[in-house]
């Protein structure tokens, strides 16, 4: 008497089945339009012409890519710059404009993050790029742009041409990327006026910039400044124009009173003295030229000059420690809100952290639980590493590296303890987090601040990106694996490194 009710239970258990069948399909749809976004930089990456550039992209959630199939494509062309496929290079279909000049950069590959590295950058590679991530059942791509800038050459300032109180002043320069804003300036700051438009001149790509400015009874420092602003930087020149230069009086005045008085004066006389004023005016306007040949003259101003360009030499030699760090950019990551402090909220794309209501997280032994800290994905055992954190107006943050190890015990040491290299602002004064702390000085306040790791040398650099200044150097012995720290009260974000490899 149990069959009916045995093969009522086998109908419906075919007919779920058949049902779970039908819509499978429509599931899978789901769960592999949920496998993966692809992310890249918010702000275009700058490449500098004849140098290399990296491109970065990476997968959200930081999954591995492995085994996926990544590819890196001219956006507008849709040719191939670069193939990845089955762990290594495919690169058969690359188009022939990037043969030899592409690396694939995978190191960390299996947190979702690559990277794309062009030499030996040229104008037409400028433009859109697009990363592309294809697995078994799914794709999708991000968009990257590049753009190429050069900063061309320090402008020539020179006085043009003189007369009775007026000067005209010109100053040129050459190589720039794309076409420069030009400025000139009193050494008051005020804003001046160019004599004429600015004259703009392209050789091979580049702009050659000529301009010049009209000065009537005015004198002291006059300085013209070019500015490339996608790099955000300018060049500059300056010339002192000295109060002399309007404070004679014309001897052509001189000889046409002579000559209106020339009823009275004998001609003889007359003739002898507008000589004499025409060889005076001419020997003057030739020792005014000399002296501004070789302004400045005075000892003061050449002990101030001789400082200034101490302190451009330093300034310089800091720079350029700078630009060399930036040859070994990596893409840093933020870890998941699994080790993050509670108060911290980590971006889809995990490039910033901000401070926002304390979250209910499960219990993590590696969380950052009594400090508002994240750690970096990648972590570092070798090599020279380089990256850049976007601060703001923040008033409170922490940056630099800690061991690996410190997430074990809560995050507490990286503030108390060994084992952190990091520099913090707090109540508008930035010290290095040490037994004891060291104050830093800071010319002005920092925007940005770049992070350089040396694991070899055992060195941690810290830069100021406002004016390129080095704001400390720690110095160990790294013996453990090492991770970028993020800390804050407000907002940090990561942001893309320009190139100056």
């Amino acid at each position: 008497m149990y069959f009916p009710e045995c093969s009522r239970r086998m109908a419906l258990a075919s007919l779920h089945g058949f049902i779970l069948l039908l819509i499978s399909p429509y599931f899978q749809t789901i769960n592999a339009a949920e496998d993966f976004k692809v992310i890249g930089p918010d702000q275009p990456v700058i490449a500098v012409l004849g140098e290399d550039v990296v491109l970065p992209c990476h997968l959200f959630p930081a999954i591995s890519a492995e085994h996926m199939q990544v590819s890196w494509l001219q956006t507008i062309t849709n040719v191939i710059v670069h193939q990845y496929e089955n762990g290594i290079d495919q690169n058969q279909h690359q188009i022939s404009e990037y043969r030899g000049r592409t690396v694939f950069i995978k190191n960390y590959i299996s947190c979702g993050s690559v990277s794309l590295r062009i030499s030996n950058i040229g104008f037409n590679d400028e433009g859109p790029y697009t990363c592309y991530f294809q697995s078994d059942t799914y794709y999708e791509e991000a968009i990257v742009q590049l753009k190429v800038a050069v900063l061309g050459s320090v402008p020539s300032i020179s006085v043009n041409e003189h007369q009775d109180k007026e000067i005209s002043v010109l100053c040129q320069s050459e190589g720039w990327f794309p076409e420069p804003e030009v400025t000139w300036r009193h050494e008051n700051g005020q804003s001046l006026t160019p004599a004429s438009e600015t004259e703009t001149e392209k050789h091979n790509g580049l702009f050659n910039i000529k301009t010049s400015l009209q000065r009537t009874n005015q004198y002291g420092r006059i300085s013209c400044h070019i500015r490339n602003v996608i790099l955000n930087q300018e060049k500059e020149s300056a010339i002192s124009i000295p109060a002399v230069f309007y404070q004679r009086v014309s001897r052509w005045m001189v000889s046409l009173t002579l000559i209106l008085v020339s009823v009275i004066i004998p001609c003889g006389l007359l003739v002898v003295l507008a000589v004499y004023h025409l060889k005076k005016e001419r020997q003057e306007k030739e020792n005014l030229s000399a002296q501004l040949a070789n302004l400045p003259a005075d000892n003061a101003k050449l002990t101030a000059d001789y400082e200034m360009l101490t302190v451009e030499k330093k300034s310089l030699r800091t720079e350029l420690e700078w630009r060399r760090c930036c040859s070994y950019a990596v893409d840093v990551t933020l870890e998941d809100p699994g080790t993050a402090h509670p108060m911290l909220l980590v971006s889809e794309d995990q490039k910033s952290v901000s401070v926002g209501p304390r979250q209910n997280l499960p219990d993590n032994p590696e969380r950052f639980d009594i400090r508002d800290g994240v750690l970096g994905c990648q972590s570092f055992t070798s090599g020279r590493h380089y990256w850049e954190v976007q601060v703001g107006e923040a008033s409170f943050w922490i940056l630099g590296v800690c061991k690996d190890s410190l997430r074990n015990n809560g995050g507490s040491k990286v503030y108390l303890g060994d084992g952190h290299w990091t520099v913090r602002l707090w109540e508008e004064e930035y010290s290095t987090l040490t037994s004891p702390e060291i104050p830093l000085s800071l010319r002005e306040r920092p925007q940005a601040v770049g992070i350089f790791l040396d694991y070899e040398a055992g060195q941690v650099s810290l830069y100021n990106l406002n004016d390129k200044s080095l704001l400390h150097t720690f110095t160990s012995t790294f013996t453990e694996t090492l991770r970028p720290f993020f800390s804050t009260d407000t907002t940090l974000r990561i942001r893309p490194v320009a190139s100056w490899e």
